[in-house]
């Protein structure tokens, strides 16, 4: 949210400061090799881009942000702040009700909660994702929510659907599409497929050589051809997959 955000008011000519608190941007969803481009983006059309930054405060004068206090005292003179911190699931009222979960409501491979004929969809619901190794997971997507909807309401018809979607995500930034598959959490190798130069690139992940997630810039057939790889969990020829003259449906088992 805050690299889009800082994209398009650069793109409108607005001075800006973007803060990150951890030490690159993307840190959550990304590997080393797409934060340090994308920053090096941001940084080169004229973005003030700060990571490891400490905020301490928003002053606000007659309703209004007029500055941002940082820890060590700075004072960053504001015309409009915009806070993208992510969201704390609103579970309360079921949880009260006695449903169980913790970080979002768990719910089971149909969205059903732990109570009689209650389902959970989209960001609030925790459940276990084959893509995470089967870790308990919250994902915060539209695809995702969409995609549990479905499962929910085909399951309330009597027709039972396990949810099984591949997680998928996207940004656009100045001229820059990012498209996303897979979950790259836990991954032990990367591999880079193509030059960052180009400004079309992929940076593909493994974990026990298996592929699992790929981020996708300027790509589009690399994330086209390769979600079924993510799907499958196959693996695949490692040198074939750093090769893009090599499409990537036509990359064979290792």
């Amino acid at each position: 949210i805050g690299l889009e955000a800082a994209a398009v008011l650069s793109k409108l000519g607005r001075k800006v400061v973007l803060l990150e608190a951890l030490d690159r941007v993307l840190a959550r969803v990304a590997g080393e090799e797409l934060s340090r481009f994308y920053e090096a983006e941001h940084r080169t059309r004229g973005v003030d881009l700060r990571t490891g930054a400490r905020m301490n405060c928003i002053e606000v004068t007659d309703g209004k942000a007029t500055a941002v206090l940082m820890q060590d005292n700075e004072r960053i003179e504001t015309n409009m702040v915009i806070v993208g911190i992510g969201i704390i699931p609103e579970t309360g009222p079921l949880i009260a009700a006695g449903a169980e979960g913790g970080n979002g409501v768990d719910v089971d491979e149909y969205c059903r909660t732990s109570l009689p004929d209650i389902y959970a969809v989209g960001d609030c619901a925790a459940h276990a994702n084959s893509f995470a190794g089967g870790a308990r997971i919250r994902l915060e997507s539209v695809q995702n929510a969409n995609d549990q909807a479905k499962t929910a309401v085909k399951h309330m018809m009597g027709k039972e659907e396990p949810y099984h979607a591949v997680p998928w995500f996207w940004s656009n930034q100045y001229d820059l599409k990012l498209q996303t598959v897979g979950l790259s959490t836990g991954h032990d190798q990367t591999i880079l497929r193509g030059d960052p130069a180009t400004r079309s690139f992929s940076v593909l992940y493994l974990k026990e050589g298996k592929l699992i997630a790929l981020d996708c810039v300027n790509a589009v057939k690399d994330y086209v051809q390769g979600r079924a790889h993510v799907v499958a969990g196959a693996v695949l020829d490692q040198a074939q997959l750093a090769d893009p003259d090599v499409p990537l449906k036509e990359v064979g088992l290792n």
